[in-house]
């Protein structure tokens, strides 16, 4: 049975237009949160979602975005404040169904130890792109 988080996420996904397969499980776990696992085998080139980019947190979409762009705020900072701001609206948020499932903090991958990117990204197009 899905987790009242796992299941208000999924109705905040369906709202939003986001589509995703049936091979998508989605688990809520205390310790670790919530996570994404495939339930079979996936080839490269499945779908497995379709996001609409408004659907999309980022500062153009934001309901702060005059003010971020007014303070010539972008990247990780821009982005930390739309999220700050969204948080702040509560369920009024049109994207309060994603941000109830993040973490309350978490540290930057810009921060972290080469150790730390090597474990934490390994696989990834990220760890890709910073090799």
């Amino acid at each position: 049975m899905a987790s009242r988080r796992v299941r208000a996420f999924k109705r905040w996904m369906k709202s939003q237009g986001i589509e995703y397969s049936d091979a998508l499980h989605f688990k809520d776990d205390t310790e670790q949160g919530i996570s994404v696992m495939a339930l079979c085998d996936l080839k490269e080139g499945d779908v497995v979602a379709t996001i609409p980019k408004n659907a999309c947190l980022t500062v153009k979409t934001s309901g702060a975005r005059e003010i971020i762009e007014a303070a010539g705020l972008g990247g990780y900072l821009g982005l930390s404040v739309a999220i700050m701001y969204e948080r702040s609206l509560g369920q009024d948020s049109p994207w309060s169904g994603y941000l109830q499932l993040l973490p309350d903090h978490e540290s930057l991958p810009f921060l972290w130890s080469l150790d730390e990117v090597d474990s934490l990204l390994s696989g990834t197009e990220l760890h890709k792109a910073d090799s």
